[in-house]
């Protein structure tokens, strides 16, 4: 088997510069493969190109396996080792900057426990590179390599920077069973919000909050069909307006048992 030798891929964010939203796909872009005497692969020797995906600090990384959906450790080193897995395939990119391009998709990776592949870092880990890997057969000669790692990705949640979000407690709407609106300050700490809840009875909450994010005053429409409505402590509820009730209870402000009007 000859080697071949393939540059790092390059990674292109949305937007460019900053760190990488999980939310958003990263385009990676390679260069051209050549061989050892500097002759350059084309499209229709390539038998296998693309990038396999590691994450982990250098020296003890993990490689994502993409059959088996799981992290494998330790990563293989050599041609050999990596020729039994799948990497994320890179096709002909024309009129591109570079002749190899692809997709990498963050959101909704799953492994095989239902875990997401990819995670938020937090406290630089975990941290993710690509690197690049090609099998081609020229002139009925076995060529194979790997290239240089890409520049490591951190990824941030990019709903997180948002000041209007929509949230759910699944991974999806589709099996969703709260919903949350929330509109942020601009420190991103919620100013208010409105929860639907569908699990442990249909519960509707309204609520408005202190700069910190603190909850002040809340409405909730229970699942047993009150309405509590909950001031800051030591506010009021203010009504503007005439009051119609049919029966008012209430305790009297000089103690005693509750009184009905």
């Amino acid at each position: 088997m000859e080697t071949l030798t393939l540059p790092a891929p390059e990674l292109v964010r949305d937007p460019p510069t900053g760190p990488a939203a999980l939310e958003k796909p990263v385009t990676v872009r390679l260069g051209a493969v050549r061989t050892l005497a500097g002759t350059e692969v084309n499209a229709d020797e390539v038998r296998t190109l693309g990038v396999f995906v590691y994450r982990g600090p250098l020296g003890a990384e993990e490689i994502w396996d993409e059959a088996a959906k799981l992290w494998k450790t330790p990563a293989p080193l050599d041609t050999a080792g990596l020729s039994s897995l799948k990497p994320l395939p890179l096709s002909p990119a024309k009129d591109a900057p570079a002749p190899w391009a692809g997709t990498l998709v963050a959101m909704g990776q799953k492994d095989s426990s239902g875990a997401p592949q990819f995670q938020k870092a937090s406290g630089g880990a975990p941290a993710y590179r690509l690197r690049p890997y090609a099998h081609a057969v020229k002139d009925g000669t076995d060529f194979a390599g790997i290239g240089a790692a890409s520049p490591d990705l951190l990824f941030v949640s990019g709903t997180e920077q948002q000041r209007f979000t929509i949230s759910f407690d699944t991974e999806s709407a589709n099996d969703a069973g709260r919903a949350r609106l929330v509109l942020k300050n601009s420190a991103l700490q919620p100013a208010g919000w409105v929860e639907i809840r569908a699990i442990g009875g249909q519960e509707v909450e309204i609520a408005n909050a202190t700069p910190s994010g603190g909850i002040l005053a809340r409405i909730t429409l229970a699942a047993s069909g009150d309405v509590r409505i909950a001031p800051a402590p030591g506010r009021q509820i203010v009504l503007e307006g005439p009051l119609e009730a049919e029966r008012i209870t209430y305790l009297p402000g000089g103690g005693g048992p509750r009184q009905t009007l």
